[in-house]
């Protein structure tokens, strides 16, 4: 018997004395429509716990870009090791408790309350409540799909560099869980969830559901236009923050930012990791160019907080890929694929009234379609298209 049929059987007889207990006390429980959670990925367990009206937010793992957010349930147990041993017991006491309290669960990311996902997505479904879930990126993508997609295309692609990369925990953060966890995943979202929100293209996956768009969203006390930052620019500010050197092509902007300087270019370039996210904000207020990512057709979020701030953005996004009310057009941002940093960058360089048009066009674009307002409208209409609320 495998280690994880071992922990599935423990919390299986943790989770059933755990409902049936809060059942007695269920007429005491306060009741709510959504359980939103568990695994935090670029805010969205925290925005959409704040468009969804009568819902509760579970984050039993954040993720590492360092956002300092707050949730109705949160892990923060810093140790890989602990935190594991703690969630085999938590999970499904909570899962016990939630089960009473709500009627819809909305799952991110690839994990849930227990180790085992269908017999989690199984124990609701019995239980008469709905799943709805949003896979957003590396959790569902698949690593033979993508491949066979680029090589049809003849593009190059980080996926192809996996076997490359001696540290299995930075595989993990890039690619995700491994290729047979990946068609379970699909296998059960395909089987129990009522709604399935992923990206066909920038998730190649195995899904066979009809799979919607996700909706960008961001708080609109966060955006931020300053047009004197571009009054009689002195020295351009550009910024590169990654949440992984690889996948965002990190080593291709390198490249092209020595050469630019070696050609005699005059600007500033920060480049941000694994620093908090407040810092990366305060530094988008005053820079004037952000390098995103080169390889995918979405945006992320740094796209987005990028263009909230008044920047023009060099992103690999294909503007008719993205769900908005409004259409975005090619010159929204400066659609750069990864063979394009170093001309992109100069030709931004050497024409800086450019810049500011980018970022004019940018920062309309997401103010008119990524607010709550506009992202609470496009979710509840999928709910309600799909008899989920």
């Amino acid at each position: 018997m495998k280690i994880n049929d071992i922990i599935h059987i423990f919390q299986l007889l943790i989770l059933y004395p755990s409902y049936y207990f809060f059942f007695l006390f269920k007429i005491l429980i306060p009741k709510v429509k959504f359980v939103i959670g568990t695994d935090e990925i670029a805010k969205n367990i925290h925005y959409i716990g704040k468009i969804l009206n009568d819902s509760i937010t579970v984050c039993l793992l954040k993720d590492q870009s360092n956002y300092d957010l707050k949730y109705n349930f949160f892990v923060n147990i810093k140790n890989d090791l602990f935190r594991f041993i703690y969630r085999i017991f938590y999970g499904p006491i909570l899962l016990g408790y939630l089960a009473n309290k709500a009627n819809i669960f909305f799952y991110i990311w690839s994990k849930g309350f227990l180790i085992n996902r269908k017999h989690e997505f199984k124990f609701l479904k019995s239980r008469n409540k709905k799943i709805v879930c949003l896979f957003v990126g590396s959790d569902i993508r698949s690593v033979k799909l993508t491949k066979n997609y680029c090589k049809k295309h003849k593009i190059d692609h980080p996926i192809f560099y996996r076997k490359d990369l001696s540290d299995d925990k930075i595989k993990n953060v890039i690619f995700g869980p491994d290729e047979e966890r990946k068609k379970y995943l699909a296998k059960i979202a395909d089987c129990y969830a009522d709604l399935i929100f992923s990206h066909s293209l920038s998730s190649i996956s195995y899904l066979k559901s009809k799979q919607h768009r996700w909706y960008y969203i961001y708080d609109k006390r966060m955006f931020h236009k300053n047009d004197k930052k571009f009054h009689k620019i002195k020295k351009i500010n550009i910024i590169h923050a990654p949440s992984n050197y690889i996948y965002k092509g990190t080593p291709l902007v390198r490249a092209a930012i020595k050469k630019l300087q070696l050609e005699g270019y005059n600007f500033n370039y920060k480049e941000f990791n694994s620093v908090n996210n407040k810092t990366v904000l305060k530094y988008l207020k005053s820079s004037h160019i952000v390098l995103n990512q080169f390889y995918d057709v979405a945006p992320g979020l740094l796209g987005i907080e990028a263009m909230a701030n008044h920047c023009a953005v060099m992103m690999s996004a294909e503007p008719k890929l993205i769900t908005s009310k409004t259409k975005a057009y090619e010159d929204t941002w400066m659609v750069t694929k990864y063979w394009q940093i170093y001309d992109n960058l100069k030709y931004l360089l050497e024409n800086p009234d450019k810049i500011k048009n980018y970022a004019d066009k940018s920062h309309e674009f997401v103010s008119t379609n990524f607010t709550y307002e506009n992202a609470a409208n496009y979710l509840n209409k999928k709910l309600k298209e799909n008899k989920i609320i």
